[in-house]
């Protein structure tokens, strides 16, 4: 059978079309078709050859027509202003956005040959997404590229496959194991359903699962876009997945607004993410101040006096971890300091979440198959979409943090678990929460680090509150957002791992945070909910601290944290209304790629 070349007019299931595209395969071709009769005008499909017949139609040719003078100069002018000149951009003229200026320059460096290679590390809010949108356009209508691999956290596979369509027209699928699947029942065996799609948007932690990984990176991505690439930065099985992804991309384009979080390996992981022999990395980093929107941003720090039960509970935790550090001795360090940290920030959530932990330490004392239990991997045969993130899970009990004397440990957590039952009864947090929100009475974004932290809130609050978190599936996740938006004076619960890359600008301008993270990045992520392009008001972010606890060391070391980024690539700092400094990043990247 003749391979048809774009431009052809065929007949495929006694249907004609026009070739849009021929893609060839090892050992097919994928064709891309549209209609060019009704029902079927302006349809595209795509089909397989050999596997499908395409039969040529014969053309008569297209016979000269003679129009009016007016119609004549249209034609013409069209045909101009199609034909950009080299070195500019293509396709703004027909994208559906608003763009400003400073949006322009990460395409403007791809289309001029400096960058192939690139970090968008912009302030949050400032259109990252439309930014690599734009430099996808380009490519793809320069014909330098056809096939595009968006990798992104769950919640946010749909949001870029409307704004790539919406915005460019852009038509990418948001790919998951049912649709997979489903493409796999119309394929010969052994083609690899990811071949079909050549604009692709998946969950970062559903490719790197092992079954998945290897199909997709079978495949020859020319452009490889990872959004919130702060959370692959490091060593991890999600670092390990995007870069084999990327590393044998032509362009990759890496999307944070949070790249440094004073961890400086963490920031040297992400910034060689793709890296392939000396391919410099171009970095693109404007805060809102600077390329001139935005509103004023406040932050307020409310320093929380805990009731004597309160501080009870945290007296009998801290009783505990003297218990370990002299049974442990020299042994009481690295990643059992850290662990003992886990449950002091559990505590600092709520003295509900901790007596869960406590609780359920207990039972596995008291069970005859602990180690069985404690040793379960917990596989994602519930979760065949990937729409699920576990990262705000209650953590499991460290195994590092139990006593050679194992009556003695558990005489240690009953006085523990009765400390936290009482304090739960009357938690100062959730009694000053509850008055600033009705002080407030407008719209607010709670956020908390743990799932059972937020579902125990919800039962104390006052007001009738949403939940958003990591268990929710896409559908849920929709319907929760949607009555956010639509619901005046409504309260949002959220998780950091349901919430990133939520644009609530518009309705909302109150965050609250119940407790503090240990990166103070995540802080900066979750203001940038709603200090984005389009708000109208001023910001305001409160931050509860437990007096007299642990959460003020965490702060001081925020802090420190913040400083250190800032003395590298310059921040805004979450913990205060002024902004740390701005310095261009040094190493990899050149004042010439720096200033593209």
């Amino acid at each position: 059978m003749q391979i048809p070349h774009a431009g052809d007019l065929v007949r495929v299931r006694r249907i004609r079309w026009r070739v849009v595209e021929v893609r060839d395969h090892d050992s097919c071709q994928v064709v891309t078709l549209r209609g060019v009769a009704p029902p079927h005008s302006g349809l595209e499909r795509r089909v397989l050859a050999p596997f499908d017949s395409i039969e040529p139609v014969a053309s008569l040719g297209a016979a000269p027509r003679f129009v009016r003078a007016i119609a004549w100069r249209r034609a013409c002018r069209a045909l101009l202003s199609a034909d950009a000149p080299p070195g500019s951009l293509k396709t703004v003229r027909s994208a559906d956005i608003g763009l400003l200026p400073h949006q322009l320059e990460p395409a403007l460096a791809v289309v001029r040959g400096l960058a192939t290679r690139a970090l968008l590390a912009d302030g949050v809010g400032l259109g990252k997404t439309i930014q690599a949108g734009l430099v996808a356009a380009e490519l793809i209508a320069r014909g330098a590229i056809e096939r595009v691999l968006v990798l992104t956290p769950a919640g946010l596979r749909d949001q870029w496959t409307d704004e790539l369509s919406r915005r460019f027209g852009i038509r990418a699928a948001s790919v998951d194991g049912p649709l997979l699947r489903r493409v796999a029942t119309t394929l010969p065996i052994g083609v690899n359903p990811w071949i079909t799609l050549p604009i692709a948007v998946t969950s970062v932690d559903y490719v790197k699962r092992a079954e998945v990984l290897p199909a997709a990176a079978a495949c020859a991505w020319e452009l490889v876009v990872v959004d919130e690439a702060h959370g692959v930065a490091g060593d991890s099985d999600r670092r390990a997945a995007a870069q084999a992804l990327a590393s044998r991309a032509a362009y990759v384009l890496l999307l944070t607004a949070t790249p440094h979080s004073g961890d400086r390996a963490a920031f040297a992981s992400l910034c060689s993410l793709g890296a392939v022999d000396a391919t410099p990395l171009v970095v693109f980093r404007r805060t809102r101040s600077a390329v001139g929107v935005g509103t004023a941003r406040r932050i307020h720090l409310l320093r929380i006096r805990l009731t004597s039960g309160e501080r009870r509970m945290h007296a009998r935790l801290s009783r505990l971890g003297a218990a370990l550090r002299a049974d442990l001795g020299r042994d009481f360090r690295g990643d059992t300091v850290l662990a003992l940290s886990v449950l002091h920030k559990r505590a600092l959530s709520s003295a509900w979440s901790l007596a869960r932990s406590v609780e359920r330490r207990l039972e596995a004392l008291s069970a005859t198959d602990a180690e069985d239990r404690d040793t379960q991997l917990a596989l994602p045969f519930d979760d065949v979409s990937g729409d699920l993130v576990r990262a705000d899970e209650p953590p499991p009990w460290p195994a590092e943090l139990r006593l050679a004397d194992a009556g003695r440990e558990r005489r240690l957590l009953t006085a523990l678990l009765e400390a936290a039952r009482d304090a739960s009864t009357s938690e100062t947090k959730v009694r000053r929460l509850n008055t600033l929100l009705r002080r407030t009475r407008e719209q607010a974004v709670v956020f908390t680090e743990y799932r059972d932290t937020l579902m125990h809130l919800q039962r104390q609050l006052t007001r009738r509150a949403l939940v958003l978190h990591g268990g929710l599936a896409r559908g849920e996740r929709s319907a929760v957002l949607a009555e956010f938006g639509e619901t005046p004076g409504a309260l949002l619960l959220a998780t950091d791992a349901a919430a990133e890359g939520l644009n609530l600008q518009a309705r909302c301008r109150l965050i609250v945070n119940l407790e503090l993270p240990w990166n103070p990045m995540r802080l900066e992520q979750r203001i940038g909910r709603v200090d984005r392009i389009g708000q109208t008001r001023t910001v305001h972010a409160f931050h509860l601290v437990a007096a007299g606890t642990r959460e003020v060391r965490i702060l001081e070391r925020l802090r420190a944290r913040v400083a250190d980024a800032g003395a590298d690539i310059g921040v805004v700092s979450p913990l205060d209304d002024e902004e740390i400094a701005r310095h261009i990043i040094t190493g990899d990247v050149s004042d010439e790629h720096h200033n593209a």
